[in-house]
């Protein structure tokens, strides 16, 4: 969704006006139809009077507010690098490629698995005086060994309680904490108290991504900053938290987006955690780039948060996809020190999404996962 500010603005009036209408329309029991923007009390007659239903107030229709609202060119061009700097041990070339203000405080990566030894969890902490943000940002899953840790240890540890917010899946969490206690969480609150009135970025991707999520949320709940003071900016961010968590982070931070190119898999897994009987949940907001994510191409702001509606709706996933972000091809072009001349990391395979056409990797990533969670 591109707008003006003045069309943006009216867009978020309507919609906090439906919004309202939406919530006590489900308090009173009912469910909200988007198709009519009418509250449907006969539930018995719903699926004949309406294609797109609500009966959860996170998903009541709602945008960010105008100061809070989605830049293509922040994150395209700023936080992107930040994000890639992750996969690289030495994340300090691809800031003094893309963003030659922002300094790298301290990298930590800790061992994040209590099967193999090479597995670990990694990000880093900066710092930009020009911008006056501090960065924390988290690396993605990497190398066989992770992707079988993730599968099999995640598919049967279930979710914990996280700060009386909600739950989180177990392995997210635990991912969460052996990172934050290797000395990340350390650094950023060297930071803050060295730089209290700076903004803080929290990023990542893929697996960084949920991390990064459960990361904003322990830095709210225990005071260190204000989600107020916070952007967080996720890309291919999987589900890892229960509604009410989803709910309280939807509730309290302002400016928070997962960011999906097309048909990636990895946001839309997993639907349900099936060791608690508990159904996951994004937060919101989700941007949806249903097209190559080039410069200029369009997006969907969801007014929802999240199942079944907006990017949810598709039914073929693709790899390709969560490995190109913004036209790039993410791994090629982090390990490589992030150069300054992009076209030579533009995305070799095609999307799933070219000419109006799908690539189904559904049948591909079904294998997959049942050959790493039955070993």
């Amino acid at each position: 969704m591109t707008a003006s500010p003045a069309a943006y603005l009216l867009l978020h009036l309507f919609l906090r006006l439906t919004a309202k209408t939406c919530w006590q329309c489900l308090q009173d029991g009912g469910q909200f139809c988007l198709d009519n923007n009418q509250c449907i009390v006969d539930v018995l007659t719903i699926e004949t009077k309406c294609n797109r239903i609500v009966d959860l107030p996170i998903n009541c229709p709602s945008v960010p507010a105008l100061q809070y609202a989605y830049d293509d060119d922040f994150v395209r061009n700023t936080v992107l690098p930040v994000i890639a700097a992750t996969g690289t041990d030495n994340p300090q070339k691809c800031l003094d490629n893309q963003l030659p203000s922002m300094k790298v405080y301290k990298r930590r990566e800790a061992n994040c698995s209590s099967l193999f030894s090479d597995v670990t969890c990694s990000g880093y902490t900066g710092i930009d005086f020009d911008r006056k943000v501090i960065v924390l940002s988290v690396r993605g899953s990497h190398g066989d060994h992770q992707y079988y840790d993730l599968w099999k240890i995640g598919n049967f540890n279930g979710t914990v309680p996280f700060l009386n917010i909600g739950r989180v899946t177990k392995k997210f969490n635990d991912n969460f904490e052996s990172l934050w206690y290797s000395g990340l969480g350390e650094d950023l609150q060297n930071l803050i108290d060295a730089y209290p009135d700076y903004q803080l970025w929290i990023t990542g991707y893929s697996m960084g991504a949920s991390i990064a999520l459960l990361t904003s949320a322990f830095i709210a709940q225990t005071g260190m900053s204000s989600p107020y003071n916070m952007k967080v900016i996720l890309f291919g961010c999987p589900r890892c938290t229960d509604y009410d968590f989803a709910m309280w982070h939807s509730t309290n931070f302002p400016y928070s987006y997962h960011i999906i190119h097309a048909h990636d898999y990895a946001p839309r897994l997993p639907f349900f955690d099936n060791i608690d009987n508990t159904t996951l949940y994004h937060p919101r907001s989700e941007v949806w780039y249903n097209n190559d994510m080039r410069e200029g191409d369009s997006f969907v702001i969801c007014e929802q948060a999240d199942q079944p509606f907006c990017s949810s709706q598709v039914q073929n996933l693709s790899n390709a996809d969560h490995a190109h972000y913004f036209n790039m091809d993410l791994y090629r072009w982090s390990a490589d020190g992030c150069p300054k001349n992009k076209e030579d990391y533009r995305p070799i395979a095609e999307s799933a999404v070219k000419n109006g056409k799908t690539f189904s990797y559904d049948l591909l990533i079904v294998i997959l996962g049942a050959v790493i969670i039955f070993l």
